[in-house]
């Protein structure tokens, strides 16, 4: 008996609470503001120039290559290694 009064309180519950719902109007749809200001496109951006030129005409390709095998830290931009000791030094192969 106790858990059919519950059994009928909590269906009694659902229902009033189910009726309350259907009662309630849907939201009102907003309505548009006032239109924003335009979008702010930016033109694309001016063409890069072609990239000049890395290694200059000094030196034949074998140098560059024996300088790169021989020297790890070996930069081509500016024919150069950086010793284990000491500002960087031009690099001399037998290619020169």
């Amino acid at each position: 008996m106790k858990y059919l009064l519950t059994f009928a309180t909590v269906s009694l519950l659902l229902a009033a609470q189910s009726a309350a719902m259907a009662q309630v109007p849907p939201p009102i749809p907003l309505l548009p503001g006032p239109p924003g200001p335009p979008p702010v496109i930016m033109p694309p951006p001016p063409d890069a120039p072609a990239p000049s030129e890395e290694y200059s005409d000094d030196y034949d390709g074998r140098h560059y290559a024996w300088c790169a095998r021989r020297y790890r830290s070996y930069s081509a931009y500016d024919n150069s290694f950086q010793p284990s000791r000491g500002p960087r030094r031009q690099c001399y192969s037998p290619y020169d």
